[in-house]
């Protein structure tokens, strides 16, 4: 039972990353489609909303790094650990 308790972990966590990443892409992309909206004189997109956009979209970016980054740390950490 504690191998399958490890498997439904390690998939949630997948799955967790995953939909960061996702939300991270949504983002991107929507900040992508305001700001070409805007250069094309689309009244629907103002100035505000899309700065506002790509601000949001390159903060999750960077905190998506960020968690990679203490993630990949961690991993090192624990593979040189001496047995």
């Amino acid at each position: 039972s504690k191998p399958e308790t490890v498997t439904g972990d390690s998939g949630g966590f997948a799955a967790l990353l995953q939909s960061s990443i996702e939300a991270v892409n949504r983002a991107q992309n929507t900040a992508s489609e305001m700001a070409a909206a805007l250069e094309r004189g689309d009244k629907s997109a103002s100035l505000p909303e899309v700065m506002i956009a790509l601000q949001k979209a390159s903060l999750s970016f960077q905190a998506m790094t960020e968690v990679r980054n203490r993630l990949v740390n961690a991993y090192q950490e624990v593979m040189n650990m001496p047995i």
